[in-house]
């Protein structure tokens, strides 16, 4: 129990002796730096000769008993450990000294106690043990014991062979020498990428990896701005108009210039006026507009509003004559509301012997003038006339209460030896409010516009037909072999386009000449077939490559169903020109594609199957494309078809020409899959623009024909 006392009072000093450093004024009364243990331990023993530790512990030990904190709480009172004198060094005592006694004195001393960590006799307790050095290697240390206390050595890198890791693993004072690759890092040589840097340190600056103009990423495409732009030696290839200038060609306009360069002045420029009279067409000639519209004259007996300003013959009373008094003349004008009636001369004071002044009666019907006619009973209505057949006249002359209806007339602008002569068909006129006309495409209705005739041509060019409509078909000019294959997008969003293109080709079947020299082929996109009430979007090889009559039979047997939903554009194209390109180029076999459908249609299939598809191209003819939609290049395969894709494949295949037919949006969108870049690969081909007038799309057929059959292609 009293050892027990000895340790917490021990304890107790030793932390208080701690405070006391804190607190103690050490220039007034406690040590200074000048004072060891044993000074103060003489000091000690001055102040107490006769004292022994035994007697010190005594005292420390009663007064500790007697009052606590006047002992243990002093912070005055520092207590250490020290070795007893002559004995070994294991044997060490305890002395408590108050330092704020002038001079410090012992307040307590301990008895010698044996204080060993370790057994002195064994040297070292254990060798290598792992450790880290202060500059965070690893490194080993041995544990000693010395002089009872447990020691370790310096923490010392172990030596090894030199590798790259960021430290001196052979001790030789230098890190990761030999080792290094040739940047004086560890690993690899980097692999040289486009970035400015000599990444792979071997002197060269994106050597291998820059592009044809020496910078990074895609060669910049060749802009039309007298720089050449992709570098490849060749200024603003492809982008110069006709005219040789960048942009687009200036418009034709009336001044008796060719403005757009095409060899043509003045062409196909049409346009509208209006006179007093009526709105009809302009045309121009030699640099000057004509106008087509009736101009108002002078008003003349003649029947007819002259000076246009809504009476006939006003004023002028032309047909009232003496001789003329109940003469019936026949007429077909208000106030009679329809049919034919009858006007007469009568006196304008019927009291007048002389008849001095005459004037021309209202039109009235036939029973107002003759009324014994009216059977007895009957009501004569003076405003119904004579039924007759229905004219244009702005009357109804039929009595049906519709006027000019269902008028039509045939049409026809070009020499009248040309009509019904090679291609050269009449048009047709409607009859609207007494004129006779048509409406244009802002559906403004103009007089004498002849729709749907076709006129000569200015030359006869090579399509098989008599263009120029002289009796003479391509006035002996030779097609060349050429194999022609139309893919059509059925889908339901270019209803009324399809319709404009089965017209054209079933007009062009009029007048092509069958000939084994063409061949043509089809292909429909989003063609919907039901299975077991889904849908699926098929692309169809409707027919291979075959003479004339047997594909435009092919093409009206198909009855050309409208769906709607997915357009496999870029899918039909891959699918018809894989046995163009080759093996080497071609970038995916039949067999490793196949269908991936979201969205509308889960179902997806081809006919024939994918692995079947093979177009009977001829190896001596020139290979010809040409597509219809007006939805951007889709694809529905994987792997995917894209746009780069096909662009490859057509410049790698033989002979082929891309032409598209496509919405105006499409053609001014100038992002990609807009198929301008396919009509530029290649051979070369062309976009234009997918519209609902037959005749326009007919006139199309036959200048593609003419570049390619016929090679009249500019270059």
């Amino acid at each position: 129990m009293n050892r027990l006392r000895k340790i917490l009072i021990q304890l107790v000093i030793i932390l208080f002796g701690i405070l006391s450093v804190v607190s103690c004024d050490n220039n007034k009364n406690g040590l200074t730096g000048e004072h060891d243990t044993q000074d103060i331990l003489d000091i000690a023993d001055t102040s107490e000769p006769d004292a022994t530790p035994e007697d010190v512990n005594n005292e420390v030990i009663e007064e500790a008993e007697d009052d606590t904190y006047s002992v243990w709480t002093d912070p005055c009172v520092e207590c250490a450990w020290y070795f007893c004198g002559s004995l070994d060094a294991v044997w060490q005592k305890q002395i408590c000294i108050n330092n704020c006694d002038d001079p410090p004195t012992v307040v307590y001393e301990g008895a010698c106690e044996e204080h060993l960590e370790c057994n002195p006799a064994q040297l070292v307790l254990e060798a290598n043990i792992p450790c880290t050095t202060e500059d965070g290697f690893p490194g080993i240390k041995d544990k000693l014991c010395n002089k009872g206390q447990i020691q370790y050595t310096d923490c010392k890198t172990e030596c090894v062979e030199e590798i790259c890791d960021g430290k001196d693993n052979d001790c030789d004072d230098e890190i990761d020498e030999g080792v290094t690759n040739a940047c004086g890092e560890c690993g690899d040589v980097p692999v040289e990428v486009c970035d400015f840097i000599d990444n792979d340190c071997n002197g060269l600056i994106d050597d291998g990896v820059a592009n044809a103009c020496g910078g990074c990423g895609k060669v910049p495409e060749e802009l039309c701005n007298g720089l050449d732009d992709n570098c490849d030696g060749n200024i603003d290839e492809g982008q110069l108009n006709a005219c040789g200038k960048c942009g687009p060609t200036d418009d034709e306009i009336c001044d008796g210039i060719d403005n757009d360069c095409d060899g043509l002045i003045d062409e196909d420029l049409i346009d509208t006026c209006t006179t007093d009279c009526e709105t009809n067409l302009q045309y121009c000639v030699g640099g000057n507009w004509i106008c087509t519209a009736k101009q108002p004259s002078e008003e003349v007996c003649n029947g007819l509003d002259d000076d246009c300003d809504g009476s006939v013959d006003e004023d002028l009373n032309c047909l009232c004559t003496i001789q003329d008094i109940g003469v019936l003349m026949p007429c077909q004008e208000q106030p009679l509301v329809c049919g034919a009636g009858y006007k007469t001369c009568e006196c304008v004071d019927p009291a007048d012997p002389n008849c001095t002044e005459l004037k021309l009666t209202d039109c009235l019907a036939v029973c107002h003038w003759f009324p014994q006619s009216v059977p007895p009973g009957s009501t004569c209505d003076k405003y119904l006339g004579e039924i007759k057949p229905e004219e244009c006249n702005n009357h109804d002359d039929n009595c049906n209460q519709q006027i000019d209806e269902n008028l039509f007339s045939m049409c026809y602008s070009g020499p009248a030896e040309t009509m019904f002569v090679g291609i050269c068909l009449p048009g047709g006129m409607l009859c609207l409010n007494g004129a006779w006309g048509n409406y244009d495409d802002n559906d403004v209705f103009i007089n004498k516009l002849c729709l749907d005739e076709i006129t000569p041509e200015t030359e006869d060019i090579c399509n098989g037909t008599d263009s120029n409509c002289d009796g003479k078909i391509d006035d002996d000019k030779q097609l060349e072999p050429t194999d022609i294959l139309f893919i059509v997008d059925l889908s339901g969003s270019m209803m009324e386009e399809i319709n404009a293109v089965t017209l054209a080709l079933n007009q062009f079947a009029t007048y092509y000449s069958d000939s084994e020299v063409v061949k043509w082929g089809i292909i429909f996109t989003a063609s919907a077939v039901n299975i077991n009430g889904v849908y699926s979007e098929r692309v169809v090889l409707q027919s291979d490559l075959v003479d004339f009559q047997t594909f435009m039979t092919s093409l009206q047997s198909s009855g050309m169903q409208l769906n709607g939903g997915d357009e496999q554009t870029y899918d039909a194209i891959y699918l018809a020109i894989h046995n163009l390109v080759g093996a080497v180029n071609l970038p995916y076999q039949l067999a490793d594609l196949e269908w991936v459908y979201s969205g509308w249609n889960p179902i997806g299939e081809s006919v024939p199957p994918i692995e079947q598809w093979n177009i009977s191209w001829r190896d001596d003819a020139k290979h010809v494309i040409i597509l219809f939609s007006d939805e951007e290049g889709q694809t529905y395969l994987h792997p995917k078809i894209t746009e780069n894709l096909l662009v490859n494949m057509i410049n790698a295949a033989d002979d082929l020409s891309i032409y598209a037919f496509t919405s105006s949006f499409l053609m001014s969108f100038p992002g990609p899959d807009n198929y301008k870049a396919l009509t530029q690969a290649g051979a070369g081909g062309k976009l234009y623009e997918l519209t609902m007038q037959a005749i326009e799309m007919y006139v199309n057929l036959l200048e593609i024909l003419n570049e390619t059959a016929c090679g009249n292609k500019e270059e």
